[in-house]
């Protein structure tokens, strides 16, 4: 692919995912690789709050692609942001699981669409997951008009290093067209874990490990908390106050693993 977008920032206490699109935009600066763009800092004010939404009208850029020229500022991010991406041969968005939880680096995208399955085929991440599919976001939207497109979701909002490298690397690898032979594992279903009740969580899972239904994952209040479903682990919450309607306690993908 030669034009390709790498954005960040979209929701600005996802702090990791912006030092990565600046050290890749650096990278190429360096090589003198033009026909990547790199928009690190996409939600300015969110970033600046160190908050998920923007502060000026409370919206949450991520649920609101494509946009409106005419609106309020997040709208108007949208619109701007989304005018340039469409006119790129694929996109990818990075983010991260919020604060007090993480994830294994994977591709999140619409795999019913081909040329997101090629596209995820073509990067060096392990595991492509199936979007639940909310409205609005950047790479759902830019999919409906067959722009190739995907999040790469990764560690926690401030991120560990070894995520930051495992991401850099795998970007840099795809924009060089280097062929990896890596198979990417298709999880074309998930869900997330929100019991009801409130209390501190601690949590008794790895990134990665294989439950079965029935399972404990940890502890609310030192209850266990046991999984309603067999599969792998892709994030969890870390530890810390729980609460179902802001937050899951586990990522389960599904499947043969």
């Amino acid at each position: 692919m030669k034009n390709i977008l790498i954005t960040a920032g979209v929701h600005g206490n996802e702090i990791g995912s912006i030092f990565v699109a600046r050290e890749i935009k650096g990278w190429l600066e360096g090589r003198g690789i033009e026909q990547v763009g790199v928009i690190p800092d996409v939600n300015i004010e969110a970033i600046e709050a160190r908050q998920r939404e923007n502060p000026v009208d409370g919206k949450d850029l991520n649920r609101i692609f494509p946009g409106d020229k005419d609106g309020t500022r997040s709208e108007v991010i949208a619109h701007d942001i989304f005018q340039k991406a469409k006119f790129y041969d694929a996109v990818i968005d990075l983010h991260t699981y919020g604060d007090e939880s993480k994830c294994i680096p994977y591709m999140l995208t619409k795999l019913e669409y081909d040329f997101n399955e090629e596209l995820c085929k073509k990067f060096s991440l392990r595991y492509a997951v199936q979007s639940l599919g909310a409205e609005g976001q950047l790479f759902i939207e830019l999919s409906k008009i067959r722009t190739p497109s995907m999040i790469i979701e990764a560690g926690g909002a401030n991120w560990l290093r070894n995520e930051i490298e495992v991401v850099k690397s795998a970007l840099k690898r795809f924009i060089d067209g280097e062929e990896t032979g890596k198979e990417v594992q298709f999880i074309r279903e998930y869900d997330r874990f929100n019991p009801d009740g409130q209390g501190v969580f601690e949590p008794d899972v790895e990134l990665e490990d294989i439950i079965k239904e029935g399972d404990i994952v940890g502890y609310l209040d030192s209850e266990p908390m046991k999984s309603p479903w067999d599969g792998i682990v892709l994030g969890y919450k870390t530890g810390g106050e729980y609460d179902p309607e802001e937050m899951s306690l586990v990522t389960v993908g599904f499947g043969d693993f």
